[in-house]
């Protein structure tokens, strides 16, 4: 009997030992792994120090430039203007300018030129547009015309004048008086002072110095 039942129990144990074999291999109940297995760390890629052929080159784009600061625009510097010659006004006739036996006792043959006109841009033509005067006068024989202008000053300007006629040049000897004596384009040119007045004659008849020198010392003790 009881090797009967050892038998019953071995295959009793058999049986059951091939129920739980059975029930582990079914799909779906495969056992857990008892520890999950970490992904190796792989080494992270450096990136090349070379930069790809198709990007830019960091190194070629410019640094912006530095821009200005805002603020109030620099103002220029003040330049210095002179102000406009002016002179004062003279009111003198041509015959007490040079009266008439002036000019005879220069020369008989000069008198008066009724068809006087005073040359554009002459010394005689600045005279009028700066408040004085200009005269003319004719030799009857010789036809050579004599063209005189006087202009009165303050200090100042008359220094600004005198500075012009000095700039311009020529000889200050043989007038008789503080001035220059030139020729221009066949015209003898005089420019001469006395007190806050200027003179300034022209005339083919004036060679040199001494041709006018009577003329201006006559106007000197003709002006107020």
């Amino acid at each position: 009997m009881t090797g009967v039942r050892g038998m019953h129990v071995a295959a009793a144990i058999i049986t059951v030992a091939l129920i739980a074999g059975c029930a582990a291999s079914e799909p779906g109940d495969a056992p857990e792994p008892s520890a999950s297995i970490p992904p190796s760390a792989s080494p992270s890629v450096a990136p090349s120090a070379t930069p790809d052929a198709d990007e830019p080159d960091a190194t070629a784009i410019p640094s912006p430039s530095p821009t200005a600061t805002s603020g109030p625009a620099p103002s220029p510097s003040p330049t210095a203007t002179s102000s406009p010659l002016a002179g004062i006004r003279l009111q003198i006739a041509c015959d007490q300018l040079l009266t008439p036996q002036d000019v005879y006792d220069y020369n008989p043959n000069v008198g008066a030129d009724p068809g006087y006109r005073v040359r554009a841009g002459s010394g005689p033509a600045r005279a009028v547009e700066l408040s004085g005067t200009a005269c003319g006068w004719l030799n009857q024989t010789s036809t050579q015309t004599y063209s005189i202008g006087v202009a009165r000053f303050d200090s100042a300007n008359l220094q600004r004048v005198r500075s012009a006629a000095a700039s311009a040049g020529g000889t200050t000897r043989g007038l008789g008086m503080d001035g220059y004596y030139r020729t221009e384009a066949g015209l003898g040119v005089v420019e001469a002072f006395t007190g806050p007045y200027w003179i300034t004659a022209e005339s083919a008849a004036f060679l040199e110095p001494a041709d006018v020198a009577p003329l201006l010392d006559a106007i000197r003790r003709n002006l107020p």
